[in-house]
């Protein structure tokens, strides 16, 4: 804490800790207040402390986490203008039960425990509000709820020489304007001969501020970063990061977002990727965006501002084709795909949305990858896996190429399941075709990937449908696509029509499945909990009804894809989609 003063200096904060009060007792309390200035990212209290006060938030805000079961810090709570912290301790009168750290430059009026027992006994009131304020927070804790991010200010910094950080700065307000409204102002210096009550009082009466910063140190960029709910980082293409801005690379804050936005070349095909000493820097997604492209910028607006549409695909053998037909029926109607993953087969049809290939290329890809050569056929003998993979291999890298997934126009993940660890894997960097090898590998199969962290499988073994991943982004709504929710093996697929004579001479029954198509199914079934978990965490999920569809159903690829379509163009004539509209 730098800075403390009586209440009695400060303006007459309308907080509702004391609407109840009478004007006496009102001044009464307020003469025993501080108030204090934390800046961005000093702790107020750690967990475990005693507790002599309580704290009401003028402005700025705070972060409030509590430690796991292993040790780790957990998100439980943003607390924001005119909210209390810290009253639980002094009504338990037990040590403090979370650590609260400032997200940004913050003001804060301390009331110490005995003139808080003061208040509660000449108003009871305060002690209604109080009561009503816990049961909120303990009713989303216990609920599980995401954290809601709703960032207000944003810093705009370069990291790299050669950024035009003022004129991307201008184009960036200009179109949040017309997106958010006319309550959005930017900010690049601080008048001379006012103070940071000023700059309180700026924010105070702005929906939204953007603070642009010319360089990437300096008094005014530290400001504008202590300031700011989200922070772009500006790069171009191949500039190795400046000296200057090594300091970010050790000051980030776990509670405020980084984006490193990648400025590419206005005809560029594919992203040009970042300087290997980018790596550094601490940022939640890197994002490309197209200098003079309308729609990239609209996508970074999204993302930034918490409207991004994430889009979440399951795996489903063949049923996965439906993906194409749901994603070209989102792009008829107008609704933008900002973020993608998913698994095993719907990683690679997410993959193809984050590369940015045209409807009618991939579907012919598609086609071609699984209907007219099937890649799965070069059978071996099954020491490790039923096929070799080779040919999987091949055909990864020969549409994929040498892609690093964070040089992809879309934010892009998929998961494997890591056998040795009994855990899922989340793929968020690193070749791209090998992370889509892992999300593949149907144990039993296609052999394993090994890789540094364990042996990786089939990403549906242990979450079919990742949309709890996406949705912890916290960047928009979820919109997740299953297309193996339906029974299987409800009709004999060829597999089976074709071995009558096998079957009976082994003893088999008739209708039993074969074994690849056991294997692909079992791939499949993730745990009712998990599937419950990752379902409840999208905003809404369609299921194409892909019953009479079988797992190994290539040749029915024109009629799969229509399926998708159609489904997905009704579902959202009917209005099921209108949350992932914005203008």
């Amino acid at each position: 804490m730098s800075a403390t003063e009586l209440a009695g200096d400060l303006p007459d904060y309308d907080m509702p800790l004391w609407a109840g009060l009478d004007p006496a007792a009102r001044r009464e309390i307020r003469s025993e207040l501080e108030r204090i200035f934390l800046p961005g990212g000093e702790t107020l209290f750690q967990e475990g402390d005693q507790a002599d006060a309580l704290y009401m938030v003028v402005s700025g805000a705070l972060g409030v986490s509590v430690r796991g079961s292993h040790g780790e810090q957990r998100r439980v709570a943003r607390v924001l203008p005119p909210e209390t912290v810290g009253e639980m301790a002094l009504i338990s009168q037990a040590p403090r039960s979370a650590s609260v750290v400032a997200l940004r430059d913050t003001v804060l009026l301390k009331l110490t425990r005995p003139a808080f027992e003061r208040l509660i006994e000449r108003c009871p009131s305060v002690m209604h509000y109080l009561l009503r304020l816990l049961a909120d927070r303990l009713r989303a804790t216990t609920r599980s709820q995401p954290i809601a991010f709703k960032p207000t200010s944003f810093a705009i910094v370069p990291v790299t020489e050669g950024v035009a950080v003022a004129d991307f700065a201008q184009t960036f307000l200009q179109e949040v304007r017309r997106s958010h409204g006319a309550g959005v102002e930017l900010l690049d210096a601080m008048p001379a001969d006012e103070d940071e009550s000023w700059l309180y009082r700026f924010e105070a009466s702005r929906q939204q501020v953007v603070y642009v910063a010319s360089g990437p140190s300096g008094s005014w960029t530290e400001r504008c970063i202590r300031h700011a709910d989200h922070v772009m980082l500006l790069a171009q293409p191949g500039e190795p990061l400046s000296p200057q801005a090594e300091s970010l690379v050790r000051a980030a804050l776990d509670w405020r977002r980084h984006d490193l936005v990648m400025l590419q070349k206005p005809d560029a095909a594919r992203p040009a990727p970042a300087h290997p000493s980018l790596n550094r820097l601490p940022v939640d997604q890197r994002l490309q965006v197209r200098q003079g492209s309308l729609a990239d910028l609209q996508r970074l607006i999204r993302t930034s501002t918490g409207r991004a549409v994430g889009l979440v695909l399951a795996g489903g053998g063949a049923r996965g084709f439906a993906h194409l037909g749901v994603i070209q029926a989102l792009q008829e109607h107008g609704i933008p795909v900002d973020l993608v993953g998913g698994t095993s087969i719907g990683a690679v049809m997410a993959a193809t949305c984050a590369v940015q290939i045209g409807l009618g290329e991939v579907q012919a890809l598609m086609r071609k990858a699984f209907v007219q050569d099937p890649p799965l056929n070069d059978y071996t003998f099954p020491l490790v896996a039923l096929v070799r993979g080779r040919k999987v291999d091949a055909r990864l890298i020969q549409h994929f190429g040498d892609r690093d997934i964070e040089d992809l126009w879309l934010p892009f993940f998929c998961v494997s399941s890591n056998l040795t660890l009994g855990t899922t894997h989340v793929h968020r960097r690193g070749p791209l075709w090998r992370a889509l090898r892992a999300s593949l590998a149907i144990p039993g199969l296609l052999p394993p990937v090994i890789e540094q962290d364990g042996v990786l499988v089939d990403g549906a073994m242990m979450n079919n449908l990742p949309a709890d991943v996406m949705a912890d982004l916290q960047r928009g709504p979820v919109l997740g696509i299953d297309v193996a929710r339906d029974a299987a093996f409800a009709s004999p697929a060829d597999e089976e029509r074709k071995t009558p004579f096998l079957r009976r001479l082994l003893g088999l029954p008739a209708e039993a499945p074969d074994i690849v198509s056991l294997l692909y199914r079992s791939a499949t079934i993730s745990s009712d909990a998990q599937t419950l978990r990752a379902r409840s965490q999208a905003t809404l999920v369609i299921h194409p009804p892909l019953a009479d569809v079988p797992l190994r159903a290539w040749e029915q690829f024109e009629k799969v894809v229509t399926l998708g379509y159609e489904h997905a163009r009704e579902r959202i004539e009917a209005g099921a989609l209108d949350a992932f509209r914005f203008g």
